[in-house]
Protein backbone atom coordinates (compact mmCIF):
# COMPACT_ATOMS: atom_id res chain seq x y z
CA UNK A 1 0.00 0.00 0.00
CA UNK A 2 2.80 2.40 0.91
CA UNK A 3 4.58 1.57 -2.35
CA UNK A 4 1.43 2.33 -4.37
CA UNK A 5 1.03 5.70 -2.62
CA UNK A 6 4.71 6.51 -3.20
CA UNK A 7 4.31 5.59 -6.88
CA UNK A 8 1.36 7.98 -7.23
CA UNK A 9 3.29 10.84 -5.60
CA UNK A 10 6.27 10.29 -7.89
CA UNK A 11 4.03 10.04 -10.98
CA UNK A 12 2.18 13.23 -10.10
CA UNK A 13 5.37 15.13 -9.41
CA UNK A 14 6.59 14.32 -12.93
CA UNK A 15 3.41 15.85 -14.37
CA UNK A 16 4.01 19.16 -12.58
CA UNK A 17 7.59 20.07 -13.40
CA UNK A 18 6.98 23.83 -13.14
CA UNK A 19 7.46 24.57 -16.84
CA UNK A 20 4.70 26.52 -18.63
CA UNK A 21 2.19 24.31 -20.40
CA UNK A 22 0.35 25.26 -23.61
CA UNK A 23 -3.41 25.71 -23.46
CA UNK A 24 -5.78 25.77 -26.41
CA UNK A 25 -7.69 28.92 -25.45
CA UNK A 26 -6.52 32.01 -27.34
CA UNK A 27 -9.77 33.98 -27.04
CA UNK A 28 -8.33 36.35 -24.39
CA UNK A 29 -6.13 38.01 -27.03
CA UNK A 30 -9.07 38.81 -29.31
CA UNK A 31 -10.27 42.41 -29.28
CA UNK A 32 -9.52 46.04 -30.01
CA UNK A 33 -6.23 47.50 -28.81
CA UNK A 34 -5.17 51.13 -28.48
CA UNK A 35 -1.57 52.27 -28.38
CA UNK A 36 1.40 53.37 -30.45
CA UNK A 37 2.07 52.06 -33.94
CA UNK A 38 5.32 52.71 -35.81
CA UNK A 39 5.20 52.63 -39.60
CA UNK A 40 8.23 53.59 -41.72
CA UNK A 41 9.91 55.46 -38.85
CA UNK A 42 6.70 57.41 -38.14
CA UNK A 43 4.93 57.03 -34.77
CA UNK A 44 1.15 57.28 -34.51
CA UNK A 45 -0.31 57.58 -31.02
CA UNK A 46 -3.79 56.39 -29.98
CA UNK A 47 -3.69 53.97 -32.91
CA UNK A 48 -6.26 51.18 -33.05
CA UNK A 49 -5.38 47.59 -33.99
CA UNK A 50 -7.97 44.81 -34.16
CA UNK A 51 -7.02 41.24 -33.27
CA UNK A 52 -9.43 38.54 -34.45
CA UNK A 53 -9.45 34.76 -34.22
CA UNK A 54 -8.70 32.87 -37.46
CA UNK A 55 -9.12 29.30 -36.24
CA UNK A 56 -8.18 27.41 -33.10
CA UNK A 57 -4.54 28.53 -33.09
CA UNK A 58 -4.33 31.62 -35.31
CA UNK A 59 -4.83 35.32 -34.68
CA UNK A 60 -5.16 37.99 -37.37
CA UNK A 61 -4.00 41.56 -36.70
CA UNK A 62 -5.11 44.56 -38.76
CA UNK A 63 -5.08 48.31 -38.29
CA UNK A 64 -8.34 50.24 -38.07
CA UNK A 65 -9.44 51.38 -41.53
CA UNK A 66 -9.57 55.03 -42.50
CA UNK A 67 -6.53 56.13 -40.48
CA UNK A 68 -3.15 57.50 -41.58
CA UNK A 69 -1.53 54.20 -40.54
CA UNK A 70 -4.18 51.92 -42.12
CA UNK A 71 -1.94 50.94 -45.05
CA UNK A 72 -0.06 48.42 -42.87
CA UNK A 73 -0.30 44.84 -44.04
CA UNK A 74 -2.63 42.62 -41.96
CA UNK A 75 -0.89 39.49 -40.68
CA UNK A 76 -1.93 36.09 -39.33
CA UNK A 77 0.10 34.50 -36.53
CA UNK A 78 0.04 30.92 -35.28
CA UNK A 79 -0.11 31.26 -31.49
CA UNK A 80 -0.45 29.27 -28.29
CA UNK A 81 -1.62 30.07 -24.78
CA UNK A 82 1.17 29.44 -22.28
CA UNK A 83 -0.30 28.62 -18.85
CA UNK A 84 -2.81 31.49 -19.09
CA UNK A 85 0.13 33.86 -18.62
CA UNK A 86 0.60 34.95 -22.23
CA UNK A 87 -0.46 34.11 -25.75
CA UNK A 88 2.48 34.15 -28.14
CA UNK A 89 3.49 33.28 -31.65
CA UNK A 90 6.30 30.85 -32.19
CA UNK A 91 9.00 31.47 -34.79
CA UNK A 92 7.04 32.98 -37.65
CA UNK A 93 8.09 34.64 -40.93
CA UNK A 94 5.22 37.11 -40.48
CA UNK A 95 6.80 38.52 -37.31
CA UNK A 96 5.81 38.12 -33.68
CA UNK A 97 2.82 38.65 -31.41
CA UNK A 98 2.70 38.47 -27.62
CA UNK A 99 -0.40 39.15 -25.51
CA UNK A 100 0.15 39.31 -21.75
CA UNK A 101 -2.92 38.22 -19.76
CA UNK A 102 -2.49 40.20 -16.54
CA UNK A 103 -1.72 43.57 -18.18
CA UNK A 104 -3.93 42.98 -21.25
CA UNK A 105 -1.07 44.36 -23.35
CA UNK A 106 -0.09 43.28 -26.83
CA UNK A 107 3.23 43.66 -28.66
CA UNK A 108 3.16 43.05 -32.41
CA UNK A 109 6.09 43.25 -34.78
CA UNK A 110 5.59 42.35 -38.44
CA UNK A 111 8.08 41.42 -41.14
CA UNK A 112 7.95 42.27 -44.80
CA UNK A 113 7.16 39.08 -46.73
CA UNK A 114 6.38 40.64 -50.12
CA UNK A 115 7.46 43.77 -51.97
CA UNK A 116 4.10 45.43 -51.31
CA UNK A 117 3.97 44.64 -47.57
CA UNK A 118 3.98 47.55 -45.14
CA UNK A 119 5.53 46.34 -41.88
CA UNK A 120 4.79 47.83 -38.47
CA UNK A 121 5.44 47.64 -34.75
CA UNK A 122 2.53 48.08 -32.33
CA UNK A 123 2.37 48.21 -28.56
CA UNK A 124 -0.99 48.76 -26.88
CA UNK A 125 -3.61 47.68 -24.38
CA UNK A 126 -6.98 46.05 -24.76
CA UNK A 127 -9.96 48.39 -24.79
Amino acid sequence: MALALLGMVVACSKDNDGSPKPSNDIQAAVGTFKGKIRVAEQDYFNAIVIVSKEGDDKLKVAAKTGEAYSAVTPKVFKVQNISNIHISSSVNPSGSLTYTMDSKAVHISTNKEAATDVEFYFQGTKQ
